[in-house]
């Protein structure tokens, strides 16, 4: 129970900090979350693997972070992307 209240609170912390970022921000975040951990497991824990995999997660996490932000944009009949 110790290690486990310091880690709900920092995750609840995470979570009402992400709700201010774009789709683009959270998708790259996301991905390379997602692939450290993806590269971490395929590597066997090889740090470089971890590097790789990350990098690779935030590439793959921001293409499809952007291309939400281009299509709610786009449907909220706003004509400008930035």
């Amino acid at each position: 129970m110790k290690k486990t209240l310091p880690v709900l609170i920092f995750l609840g912390a995470s979570t009402s900090f992400i709700t201010a970022c774009t789709s683009t921000q959270v998708g790259t975040a996301t991905g390379a979350a997602a692939g450290a951990g993806l590269g971490y497991a395929v590597s066997g824990g090889d740090a470089l693997g971890t590097a790789i995999g990350a990098g690779a997660g935030a590439l793959i996490g921001n293409s499809i972070g952007q291309s939400e932000d281009e299509e709610r944009y786009y449907n909220g009949g706003y004509n400008y992307y930035y």
